[in-house]
């Protein structure tokens, strides 16, 4: 029977993480030829450059995964920002509908950084969700009705923060020496040198900036000249030991109510909480 799932996020590194974990940890497959991907998919294939009047090089393309055991299939979506998600799912639910297609399952995993409390951005896409038509999701982070919803709210727990806060939890047990020179290097910076004009230290500067500019330096020595997805994809961010990790093993937990699909036992018993990010 098949089942198909629409997992919505914000970027391109949330993108990478997720479907690493959908790969490690649930069994997933990805897709990389159109002659695997499930026909109900193709209308939300982008067909035109330029994309929405942009001229960017890159054109935005959902990535897909497929469970071999079943007929499930994902679809995980770039919204390429917080304020583009509810368009996404809106744009995406009427294309499908073109062909009589429905969804069994609709994620979203997202942010919750400084401008909204983690309950205020679930709240805000729940209502979203079910603006669109399918069941409204309650409580954060749970998955229920049918079709299937949720919202998870990153870091997780409702606690405020980003996708960077589980990727350094991730390196305290993957890289722990790297991820500390890494900070040395991010906080040893001389903010206030001459060099610096206004305003080119602004996004260092926002709440996230840190744990960003700190993730960022350990993919330029993991992986040279490449973005950090690069890394997250082939690196080992995440594997048996982070994936244990409580905040990552909820995650998980909330893909495997989502998709339906059993972790896979190859996933290593719950570990210890990580060190502290500061």
């Amino acid at each position: 029977m098949s089942n198909h799932v629409y997992l919505l996020t914000e970027g391109v590194h949330d993108v990478a993480f997720l479907g690493k974990l959908l790969k490690l940890s649930l069994g997933f497959e990805y897709v990389s030829k159109e002659a695997g991907l499930d026909p109900v998919w193709k209308r939300i294939l982008p067909t035109k450059w330029p994309h929405d009047g942009s001229l960017r090089a890159s054109v935005p393309a959902p990535v897909f995964y497929r469970d071999p055991g079943s007929e499930t299939s994902v679809a995980i979506v770039n919204s390429q920002g917080i304020s583009e998600l509810a368009k996404k799912l809106e744009t995406h639910r009427k294309a499908l509908a073109l062909d009589g297609a429905t969804l069994d399952a609709v994620g979203v995993v997202l942010d919750a950084d400084a401008q909204e409390a983690p309950q205020q951005r679930f709240t805000r896409m729940a209502d979203a969700i079910a603006t669109n038509g399918y069941p409204c999701p309650s409580v954060m982070e749970v998955v229920t009705g049918q079709p299937r919803t949720g919202v998870f709210v990153l870091p997780g727990g409702g606690h405020p923060g980003t996708l960077e806060d589980l990727l350094l939890e991730c390196a305290a047990v993957a890289y722990p020496k790297l991820r500390t020179h890494s900070e040395q290097f991010v906080d040893g910076l001389d903010r206030t040198a001459p060099e610096f004009m206004s305003g080119e230290l602004k996004d260092l500067s926002a709440p996230a900036g840190r744990h960003k500019a700190v993730v960022a330096a350990m993919s330029a020595i993991l992986k040279p000249g490449r973005p950090v997805q690069a890394t997250i994809e082939d690196n080992r961010w995440v594997e048996k030991s982070t994936v244990a990790l409580p905040r990552v093993a909820a995650l998980v937990g909330f893909l495997a109510d989502l998709t339906r699909a059993p972790p896979s036992a190859a996933v290593a018993p719950p570990a210890p909480p990580a060190p502290s990010v500061p």
